[in-house]
């Protein structure tokens, strides 16, 4: 009886340094509007259920102009990157905020958002595959205008996941919209013994004031109806006439 108590007090020390272990989750965020890719490396420090996730996204333009005899048309794609001190970012921190993230509405600068923490109804199926050499399980969720399928491996002390998923009993391995818009992937995990960032709101932002969820949402409608006003203008020219359209590509939450 003796040992099997000691053996208990060992197992129960061995979980929880596991728990209070510093990891950074390196996850891949991949994006598919309209045919067009392009991935986001995103790590996430992650310490007893707190973490901070920032991301780094690439700076492309793409200018793609079709010509039918007639009509010039140009289709315009800009992805920026945001100014380096001001990145985006996501914090989860259940026992003070709940979550802040900060995202940007291009051309504007970034804004620094409160929100829900876990704000989801995760179905659990009994579905497993192998990922990485784990097994996950398949649960699936409606998060604001779009349906999710993820792919988590059970842990009883680590609840993980990328952006703002959560709420699930375990690490989200994958997670992906039903359309494959949005699609993440967790490509490694890292213990660490320090973290180069705290784990707290982002001193480019420390004088922000904070709006809601839905106020982001609004102002990024806005922003977008302004951006696009001008699509169906066509400009006439002595060897034809041409049409420039500006697209604001799709948010993950459709409210």
């Amino acid at each position: 009886m003796k040992k099997l108590f000691v053996l208990a007090i060992f197992i129960s020390l061995s979980q929880l340094l596991i728990a209070q272990k510093k990891i950074i989750f390196h996850y891949r965020n991949s994006i598919n509007v309209s045919g067009i890719t392009s991935d986001i490396k995103l790590d996430q420090y992650y310490l007893n259920g707190r973490s901070l996730e920032l991301s780094l996204p690439s700076t492309n333009f793409k200018n793609d102009t079709t010509y039918d005899g007639l009509h010039m048309n140009t289709r315009v794609k800009l992805m920026l990157n945001d100014n380096e001190k001001r990145m985006p970012f996501v914090l989860k921190s259940p026992d003070i905020y709940g979550l802040i993230y900060a995202e940007r509405i291009w051309p504007k600068a970034s804004y620094l958002v409160v929100d829900t923490l876990n704000n989801f109804n995760w179905k659990i199926s009994s579905e497993t595959r192998e990922i990485n050499g784990e097994t996950c399980t398949r649960a699936e969720t409606n998060f604001r205008g779009r349906k999710y399928i993820a792919w988590f491996k059970k842990d009883n002390l680590i609840k993980a996941g990328p952006w703002k998923f959560g709420g699930l009993p375990g690490i989200i391995f994958e997670v992906s919209d039903i359309d494959k818009i949005y699609c993440y992937s967790l490509e490694n995990i890292e213990y660490v013994d320090w973290f180069p960032v705290e784990l707290q709101i982002q001193k480019a932002y420390a004088d922000d004031e904070m709006i809601s969820h839905g106020t982001f949402i609004l102002k990024w409608k806005t922003n977008k109806e302004d951006f696009e006003k001008d699509n169906d203008v066509v400009t006439y020219s002595l060897t034809g006439s041409s049409n420039i359209k500006h697209t604001v590509a799709p948010i993950k939450e459709l409210y």
